[in-house]
């Protein structure tokens, strides 16, 4: 009798054991999922982010490539036409 009663005690404790471990990876794996979702949030701010600079570069290669082929004034009037092109092209493409 005293030798099942140790062994019942040591499956006791060997359970007590996985129940403590299966808690400690839950919380582990909540604090992981967590910090995944605060890395994808950061990751879509990075992207709008780059995208900005990104059309900022190609606004402003656009800018320099103008004024280098037609000088200040007319490129000021080019970039103006096009702004009132893609406005056009937007109210077309609203209806």
């Amino acid at each position: 009798m005293g030798r099942e009663q140790i062994l019942i005690s040591g499956i006791e404790h060997k359970v007590r054991k996985l129940f403590e471990q299966n808690r400690f990876l839950k919380n582990e794996n909540s604090e992981l999922h967590q910090h995944i979702n605060t890395l994808k949030d950061e990751l879509e701010v990075l992207t709008i982010e780059l995208e900005k600079k990104r059309n900022e570069l190609l606004k402003i290669s656009l800018a320099k490539t103008l004024e280098a082929e037609y000088g200040v004034e007319e490129s000021k009037t080019k970039i103006d036409d096009l702004i009132k092109e893609i406005d056009r092209c937007i109210e077309v493409l609203s209806d």
